[in-house]
């Protein structure tokens, strides 16, 4: 297998780019999907991933993070350009058509890594918030079945175990080459895989000042206001009548 040299992807990105008219659609409250990814590049990045598993020893792999046994980091497979290409565009080209005002702030740095879904790999995973503002997940295979992310409504720390309502609870499937975009601080989990394999490229889009208001909020108890659990303005009947 030949390894792909590293500024393969931007260039193949920005030719299919054009292809990708920023057609995403509301899922939810925060929560959208859209084509972002040819088949072809979708292949080039699992081509890196399966290199990886063949070349690099287990003791000397870097842990993405806690959540997942076997994640790869993009740095790992030498993926930052097309990382560094889809933030990009997503913030230049899609953010500004599809996205509230609060969920469209600087973007200090970002955390993405390869998740994989299957027999061997992980077959779900736990309900829980992302250490994000914004999350980016794109699906870069089919072949599966199961393994649909499901919402349960953004919380403040003090109410990230309160239930969900009917409606802030949105079940969605993964489809190769589809980005899902979601508040990192929506709660969500993984049902269990199925049969096959999924792989997803996931990207944190990460602000230092929301993480800090995070972690000050979680020693205050204060609760935010994205909240689902924020208090709603009292309103007040007003008389328009005449005496």
């Amino acid at each position: 297998m030949v390894k792909l040299c590293t500024n393969h992807f931007s260039a193949r990105y920005e030719a299919a780019r054009v292809q990708f008219p920023g057609n995403f659609r509301k899922l939810g409250n925060g929560i959208y999907s859209g084509k972002i990814l040819t088949d072809d590049i979708c292949e080039d990045v699992l081509e890196r991933v399966r290199y990886f598993d063949v070349h690099t020893n287990a003791d000397r792999r870097v842990t993405a993070n806690s959540m997942h046994q076997n994640a790869v980091l993009s740095t790992e497979i030498g993926i930052e350009p097309l990382v560094d290409a889809l933030v990009e565009m997503f913030v230049a080209d899609v953010s500004p058509k599809i996205l509230p005002e609060r969920y469209r702030l600087p973007i200090d740095t970002t955390h993405s890594y390869i998740v994989r879904y299957g027999a061997s790999s992980d077959r779900d995973l736990g309900f829980h918030v992302d250490d994000s503002f914004l999350t980016l997940n794109i699906c870069l295979n089919e072949g599966f079945t199961g393994s649909d992310l499901v919402f349960e409504g953004e919380r403040c720390p003090t109410h990230v175990d309160t239930d969900a309502s009917e409606h802030e609870r949105i079940r969605v499937d993964h489809k190769k080459g589809f980005m899902i975009v979601h508040s990192g601080k929506n709660r969500h989990f993984v049902d269990c895989i199925s049969s096959g394999e999924r792989s997803s490229l996931i990207i944190w889009c990460q602000s230092e000042a929301e993480r800090q208001r995070w972690f000050a909020a979680q020693n205050s108890g204060e609760c935010l206001e994205f909240c689902g659990k924020f208090p709603k303005p009292a309103v007040h009947n007003v008389n328009t009548g005449f005496d």
